[in-house]
C-alpha cells in the first residue's frame, strides 16, 4: 500500500470510529455530517468524496465488520470446520459488543429503513456464501454428512444470527445471553449434520455452553432486583 493509500484508510479509520461514537450517543438520525467532520478532524467534502453520505457510512461500517470476519475464517482454515464457524461468530460478537449502543442503533436502522435493504440482502448473501464455502470443505474433508446441502445449513445458521441479534437490540438478551445464544443455535444445528471427532468437539462445547445458560439467566434475574 502506497502512502496515498494509507492516508486514505487511516482517515476512513478515524470517520468511522467518530461516526460509531456520534450514533452512539445520539441515534443515527442526530448525525449530521458537519458533526462528523468536526469529530474525526477533516473537511466535510472529504467526508462525501470517502463515503457519499450518512447511510454510505453505516455500508462502510458493516464492510468493515464483515472484513474481520471474513479474515478471522480464513485464519482459521487449518482447523476444524466447528472451530471456523464459531471463531467466526465470536468475532462478529466483538464487534458488536464493541459499541453496544451503537450496534443496536445500526440494527433498529437496517430492519426500518429503506434505503438500507439492498445492502441487507447483499450483507444475508456474502454471510451465506462465506459460511457455506466452509461447510462444503468440511462436507470434502468428511467432518459433516454427505446428503447435507450447505447452503441450506449456512442460510439457517445466519436467519438464527439475525433473529437472535434483533433480540439483544431490543433488549430481550443480555449481553452474555446473546454471546451463548449466538453460539448454542448453530451447534444445536452442527450437532445433527456432525461426523466422528467433529461431533464430539460439538457435544462438549453444547454441554458447556447450557451449563452457562442458567448463569446467565440468574445473573440478569440479580440485576434486576
Amino acid at each position: 500500500m502506497g502512502l496515498v493509500e494509507e492516508q486514505k484508510a487511516e482517515r476512513r479509520a478515524r470517520i468511522l470510529a467518530a461516526a460509531r461514537r456520534l450514533v452512539a450517543e445520539h441515534g443515527f438520525d442526530g448525525l449530521t455530517m458537519r458533526e462528523l467532520a468536526r469529530a474525526s478532524r477533516v473537511s466535510v467534502p472529504t467526508l462525501y468524496n470517502l463515503f457519499g453520505g450518512k447511510h454510505a457510512i453505516l455500508v462502510g461500517e458493516l464492510e468493515e465488520t464483515f472484513a474481520r470476519v471474513d479474515a478471522v475464517m480464513r485464519a482459521a482454515r487449518g482447523a476444524g470446520f466447528v472451530e471456523r464457524m464459531l471463531a467466526a461468530c465470536e468475532a462478529a460478537n466483538a464487534d458488536l459488543l464493541s459499541e453496544p449502543r451503537y450496534a443496536r442503533s445500526q440494527v433498529h436502522l437496517m430492519l426500518t429503513s429503506p434505503e438500507t435493504a439492498a445492502l441487507r440482502r447483499d450483507l444475508s448473501r456474502r454471510y451465506v456464501a462465506m459460511m457455506t464455502e466452509a461447510l462444503r470443505e468440511a462436507q470434502t474433508a468428511g467432518e459433516i454428512v454427505d446428503f447435507v446441502d450447505p447452503e441450506a445449513v449456512a442460510e439457517r445458521c445466519y436467519a438464527h444470527y439475525v433473529a437472535t441479534m434483533v433480540d439483544w437490540a431490543l433488549g430481550d438478551l443480555d449481553d452474555e445471553e446473546f454471546r451463548t445464544a449466538t453460539v448454542l443455535g448453530p451447534c444445536l444445528m452442527f450437532l445433527g449434520i456432525a461426523r466422528g471427532a467433529a461431533a464430539r468437539r460439538l457435544e462438549r462445547r453444547l454441554r458447556e455452553l447450557q451449563r452457562l445458560r442458567p448463569r446467565a439467566e440468574a445473573g440478569r434475574q440479580q440485576k434486576r432486583r
